[in-house]
């Protein structure tokens, strides 16, 4: 008499290994989520809403009052110099209560930064380190009472 054997199929064991392996990569993904967040993403856009508002008045003030803000860059031995001009609408220089870079690397977070310029003479400047070769984005800022106007410049850093 031949014995009664059960043939095991493999589809079923295959198909719970498939599930398996799903969970564990969506698990994986969500543990990277939480353990890198994103710097660009804000907490509380409610709380977020009046900076933005107050900045966009800011750049209206400043249009209605004909300033403008001219920026130069040259490069130096580890970065770049930042040379600002804050002038009114007949083209004379203004004081300016303060002229910031904000320095962005649009390819890989935590390299940003915020360079102060310094006063001299007519203008403002100051050296902005670029850390790393590559695209960089600068983001000159300055503020005159209501006043905020912003000029951005693209360049790439030494290497």
């Amino acid at each position: 008499m031949a014995a009664n054997t059960r043939r095991i199929e493999p589809w079923p064991l295959v198909l719970l290994g498939m599930l398996a392996l799903m969970i564990g990569v969506c698990v994986a993904f969500v543990r990277v989520a939480i353990l890198h967040p994103d710097a660009l993403v804000v907490r509380d856009s409610w709380t977020s809403e009046p900076a933005v508002a107050d900045a966009m008045r800011g750049r209206e003030r400043a249009e209605s009052e004909g300033l403008h803000l001219a920026v130069r860059t040259r490069p130096e031995e580890g970065g770049v110099a930042v040379e600002a001009t804050l002038r009114d609408a007949g083209g004379r220089p203004l004081e300016a209560e303060r002229v910031l870079v904000l320095r962005e690397r649009p390819a890989e977070g935590g390299l940003d930064a915020e360079v102060a310029l310094v006063r001299q003479g007519d203008l403002f400047a100051g050296h902005v380190p670029l850390p790393r070769a590559g695209r960089w984005q600068l983001t000159v800022r300055a503020a005159k009472g209501d006043a905020l106007l912003e000029e951005r410049v693209a360049l790439r850093g030494p290497g």
